[in-house]
């Protein structure tokens, strides 16, 4: 018999179990990467490495991912390749979310969330290891729903800056604009809410929304309210001409750049402009 709960999440969360290959397939150095959330759930993830450099001066920055409501962290390996391609001195961390790819338990709001912790406690780890002075800017970029588990984490474990691909602005306004079920009080019941909204007004460093021109699935209003909730510093950028999946396919040169700008406004990376 399902549950409530188990329903509800049948309509949020489609997760693949199954990955699509590794970082190493698209040439890519990295490393399996085990966390334990507070509630004992065993999550997977990828950290990835970019380019080395031998200037000590050399800002990198450390990219948080976290992806949207389906597949898994493998759906996007030609991505992880383009970051590197393009801004070379950047490392990368590709969280999964729970009841995902190789990771434990079922996906939930909460769960997730706290998986998003465990990710960034292992970040902090990693970085009290580096050498005095060589602290990367830790930058979280969320797809999709994983926009409202960046923006999430990002109100409570502040990063240096923060990047939003299509983010949804809830799923109670999805439900009441865009479903079937619009017309009925169906909002008051779920339980996985993902309110970016709400999370974002306690975000306290730069961010960058992107929304794609013709998102089919999260109306580009809903990353304008997003941007709208945000404090100053913030930049707003259309992804001309592009769907909800893959808008980086439609207007790569102008996507990367609006990133590349934004790293090099706020000072977060040395030589952020992409090649």
């Amino acid at each position: 018999m399902h549950t409530p709960d188990a329903i509800e999440a049948s309509f949020i969360f489609f997760p693949q179990p199954q990955l699509r290959g590794d970082p190493s397939h698209v040439g890519l150095r990295y490393e399996d990467v085990w966390l334990t959330a507070d509630d004992g759930n065993k999550t997977h993830a990828w950290f990835i490495r970019g380019e080395d450099s031998v200037d000590p001066e050399q800002r990198r920055i450390l990219m948080l991912i976290t992806h949207g409501n389906g597949g898994n962290i493998s759906v996007r390996l030609d991505q992880y390749r383009e970051f590197v391609d393009r801004y070379r001195f950047i490392d990368i961390f590709a969280l999964e979310y729970r009841g995902y790819g190789l990771s434990e338990g079922n996906p939930s709001e909460e769960g997730i969330a706290l998986d998003a912790v465990a990710a960034r406690r292992w970040i902090d780890d990693y970085i009290a290891r580096l050498p005095e002075g060589r602290r990367p800017s830790i930058i979280y970029f969320g797809r999709s729903m994983g926009g409202s588990v960046a923006t999430r984490l990002a109100s409570v474990e502040h990063p240096d800056g923060l990047i939003l691909e299509c983010p949804l602005l809830s799923i109670p306004y999805l439900a009441k604009t865009i479903t079937p079920w619009r017309y009925l009080p169906i909002e008051r019941f779920i339980h996985n809410r993902f309110d970016t909204e709400s999370y974002m007004r306690e975000v306290r460093c730069p961010v960058l929304v992107m929304h794609s021109e013709f998102d089919e699935i999260i109306p580009i209003e809903c990353g304008r309210m997003v941007y709208e909730a945000a404090k100053e510093p913030k930049r707003f950028y259309v992804i001309k001409g592009a769907p909800h999946n893959g808008a980086d396919y439609y207007d790569p040169d102008g996507y990367y750049a609006a990133m590349g700008d934004f790293f090099a406004e706020f000072e977060l990376m040395g030589s952020a402009t992409p090649t």
